[in-house]
């Protein structure tokens, strides 16, 4: 390397170390080592045992679907306050399908239509009629929750003659020995890792999701490009509803019952890991890896009240005041990038 060769790389190392620094992605990593830390110094004999680490992972897979969802939608300016709502009226769906003798992919299929449904009115009210997507999902929240409640009186519905495998798939496992240890990978877990990577693939490289982002930066510029917005901005809403689907069906397989209260407050913890990972309430930003990262975060701090016997009523005021931090950091960094 000659003289002005090492010249240009000294100088190009600055900005690279100031493009880390900056990265939301970054941050999240280093926090979440820190919080492994304290944990394993606070409670070396059970954080590093593979059970805590599956039980952590396998209930953040839940978290994480819904996080995801609330993540596509902030990109395009909206909002979802239903997906926990709508994760519990299309498990009970599915329930009451499989508890009147209907086949697996009926009964899935039927819980398919309703969760796209409540994601098409979402998207329909906010982009055709102009409401705000606080007000409309809301309202979805309410309407969701009671008709779940309504259907099953608020009782649990078993499906005893459903398929063996439907059961059982989400709480089975694939083992891996390693070093003469036994370890269980479940299938929620893998498959929850492998739709967030094919979706962070798909949402940095698409262009048709690439233009999720051009939608939420500035609609009125992207409709003078001749982006088709409020088609974009349903299909946010579709998309988030796949994913609340998703989680629908593997929570009622994991606990082989439909509940009208599954997902209460889920959405506040969505909303939390997608603006803490990078995602804003003003659009045109998100980030799946920021997200997952976030997810994580906040798992292990559940995880450190179960470890710690902390009082789970301030588990629930620690992630509220994490929503509250959140959004008020977004808020001062939007004011910032925008002037």
């Amino acid at each position: 390397m000659n003289a002005d060769a090492s010249v240009r790389h000294m100088a190009r190392a600055p900005e690279w170390t100031q493009r880390i620094g900056r990265s939301r992605e970054f941050w999240l990593l280093l926090i979440n080592a820190g919080a492994i830390i304290l944990l394993s110094a606070l409670r070396p004999d059970t954080f590093f045992s593979w059970l805590n680490f599956k039980a952590v992972l396998g209930l953040m897979s839940y978290d994480l679907l819904l996080a995801l969802a609330m993540t596509t939608v902030l990109i395009v300016r909206g909002l979802d306050l239903s997906v926990g709502s709508v994760l519990a009226l299309t498990s009970v769906v599915i329930a009451l399908l499989l508890q009147q003798g209907f086949p697996v992919f009926p009964s899935v299929a039927g819980g398919f239509v309703v969760a796209m449904l409540c994601g098409a009115l979402n998207g329909v009210f906010v982009a055709k009629l102009g409401i705000l997507p606080f007000l409309v999902t809301l309202a979805m929240l309410s309407a969701a929750r009671g008709v779940a409640t309504v259907l099953t009186t608020g009782q649990y519905i078993s499906f005893p003659a459903a398929p063996y495998w439907f059961s059982t798939f989400a709480r089975s496992e694939i083992g891996i020995t390693v070093a003469g240890g036994y370890y269980g990978i479940p299938y929620l877990l893998l498959i929850t890792l492998t739709v967030t990577v094919l979706y962070g693939i798909l949402l940095s490289r698409w262009v048709p999701l690439r233009q999720l982002f051009f939608v939420g930066e500035n609609p009125e510029a992207a409709k003078l490009a001749g982006l088709r917005v409020d088609r974009l901005i349903i299909s946010a809403y579709l998309i988030s509803a796949a994913f609340v689907f998703l989680a629908a069906v593997l929570m009622t397989s994991a606990n082989r019952i439909g509940y009208a209260n599954y997902g209460i407050t889920a959405e506040l913890r969505a909303l939390a890991a997608a603006v803490i990972g990078g995602a804003s309430l003003f659009g045109g930003s998100g980030s799946v890896l920021g997200t997952f990262l976030a997810v994580l975060l906040l798992a292990f701090i559940g995880n450190g009240f179960v470890l710690l016997g902390g009082d789970p009523n301030w588990q629930q005021a620690t992630f509220g005041a994490v929503l509250i931090l959140a959004v008020a950091l977004d808020a001062i960094r939007t004011r910032r990038e925008r002037g």
